[in-house]
């Protein structure tokens, strides 16, 4: 769980990252096969996992930009 302020920059990449996720199975499964991979290398590291996972989750954020400006992506409501 992560606790965002509402309407932050924060808040916008983690929804639009998680929407385009959804909307993308295919990345999906790359992040998913990427976390498990990342989870056994890093398991008592959390600075280097997260470290690790960067580049992968900035690459998709960019190609996630370019399909909201598509789509018409809006900021939804969170899952909580």
């Amino acid at each position: 769980m992560h606790v965002r302020r509402a309407g932050s920059f924060s808040e916008q990449w983690a929804l639009l990252f998680r929407d385009y996720l959804r909307a993308t199975p295919q990345v999906a499964a790359e992040y998913e096969a990427l976390k498990r991979r990342l989870d056994v290398r890093y398991r008592d590291d959390r600075r280097g996992y997260a470290a690790a996972k960067e580049p992968f989750s900035w690459a998709v954020i960019h190609r996630a930009d370019g399909w909201a400006q598509a789509q018409g992506w809006q900021r939804g409501p969170s899952d909580t």
